[in-house]
């Protein structure tokens, strides 16, 4: 059976992608299967999975077009009306050989429990490096959030079980990034209720590679997390820390747990303990009643913190959430501008960011050649460019960083300069 698997939205879809993969991989059969792994963070994200089901089942009549994953709970007849010859949840993803093998037989799909991550692996990944699941779920229940609606419960995987996988991962990726949808509720629903922090130090004991965190929510930020960042090389200092408004009224709207004070205290922590330290936001223009003076709030604040990378999104309200009910709505022109003024202010912060590394050593994963350099993200995922030989992809190479080039970096391996 050929197996071809599309992808919209997180990392965690993605690795949860690679898993489909490897698990349709095996079933008997000449015949060809689709799967649309779909997300629901936007109204975007919904009408880009309707679009692909259907623009797949026009392309492939012949094949089998499966809706799996975040957009299958709220939106199912529209994924069938699209094309879709089947649509199943997220709790269907890891046992989804069984449940494409039973409606191929005619039969329903097999119990919709949610099942445990100890039961989540993948062998690999065809990218320079890997993705490792470790946390599924959120209760935090942000206004705006539909995605901790269809997620299920808490679940983590435990610390000995997600060594093994990243050992397996180890043997051919020289990072692997730890991912889940609240890393910051790691461990809550495990009996020892082992932190973050605990999980990493089990990572640790694989050696060869080196670990990035996905997105962590700003309090997972702790004492024990910035001292083991600061005394440890193989983690990486890049925080993606979800921002999404600097006014205290809006996130209280929001249902965010924290203030703006309290991200901006965190943020600067990290960036002023940990050597090297880069920040990452997602921030959300237009949420209702966000005015100017609110807008402006979220500006002085990544101002003063310089994040390498900021995530835009326009608010758009998603069914069965609390935001959706709120007014005022802020006119999607007013939306527009917004976005678009952060956009032109976040390429100013990261222009400054890769400034500021010009002259010092950084460690970067080849990932790609363009022209004469080979691109990569180092170790605060600055992308920097460098001149080497062919045949570097998935290395780590220590790269002098000489210019910043547009939000990026250009740089010499410091063992080769004939290269700059």
């Amino acid at each position: 059976m050929k197996v071809f698997v599309h992808t919209l939205g997180c990392r965690v879809n993605q690795y949860e992608s690679q898993m489909i993969r490897e698990r349709l991989s095996a079933l008997p059969g000449d015949g060809e299967i689709h799967v649309v792994n779909t997300c629901t963070v936007t109204a975007l994200a919904d009408r880009k999975g309707r679009k692909l089901v259907r623009r797949l089942k026009r392309k492939h009549p012949g094949a089998l077009v499966v809706a799996v994953g975040c957009q299958a709970d709220g939106a199912r007849e529209q994924l069938l009306s699209a094309g879709a010859d089947l649509v199943l949840d997220n709790r269907y993803k890891p046992r989804i050989a069984e449940a494409v093998a039973a409606f191929l037989r005619g039969e329903l799909p097999p119990g919709r429990e949610w099942g445990s991550l100890s039961g989540e692996r993948v062998r690999g990944f065809p990218r320079t490096r890997a993705l490792l699941k470790v946390q599924d779920g959120c209760t935090v229940g942000c206004s705006f959030c539909r995605t901790f609606l269809v997620r299920g419960p808490l679940r983590s995987k435990p610390p000995a079980v997600a060594r093994r996988e990243a050992e397996g991962l180890a043997e051919a990726h020289r990072e692997i990034v730890v991912v889940g949808i609240n890393l910051a509720q790691y461990g809550l629903d495990l009996p020892q209720q082992p932190t973050l922090t605990d999980l990493l130090e089990e990572l640790l004991k694989v050696k060869g590679v080196r670990y990035r965190l996905g997105s962590l929510n700003p309090e997972g930020v702790t004492d024990r997390l910035v001292e083991l960042f600061a005394e440890e090389p193989r983690l990486c200092p890049y925080f993606h820390l979800p921002l999404q408004s600097g006014a205290d009224r809006i996130l209280r709207a929001m249902g965010r747990p924290y203030t703006a004070a309290e991200y901006r205290e965190r943020a600067q922590r990290l960036l002023e303990r940990v050597p090297k330290a880069t920040l990452g936001a997602d921030v959300m223009v237009g949420f209702p009643g966000e005015d100017e003076r609110a807008f402006q709030g979220t500006i002085e604040l990544l101002e003063a913190l310089v994040p390498l990378n900021v995530h835009i999104f326009r608010f758009s309200p998603r069914p069965g959430t609390k935001a959706a009910r709120l007014k005022p709505r802020v006119p999607a022109r007013v939306q527009a501008r917004r976005a678009a003024e952060l956009a032109a202010l976040a390429s100013r912060w990261a222009r400054e960011v890769a400034a500021g590394f010009v002259g010092q050593t950084l460690e970067v994963l080849l990932e790609q050649k363009e022209g004469r350099l080979w691109w990569g993200h180092a170790e605060n995922y600055l992308l920097v460019g460098v001149g080497a030989r062919d045949g570097q992809r998935g290395k780590i190479a220590s790269v002098r960083v000489l210019r910043q080039d547009g939000g990026r970096a250009v740089g010499v391996m410091i063992d080769r300069p004939e290269d700059a």
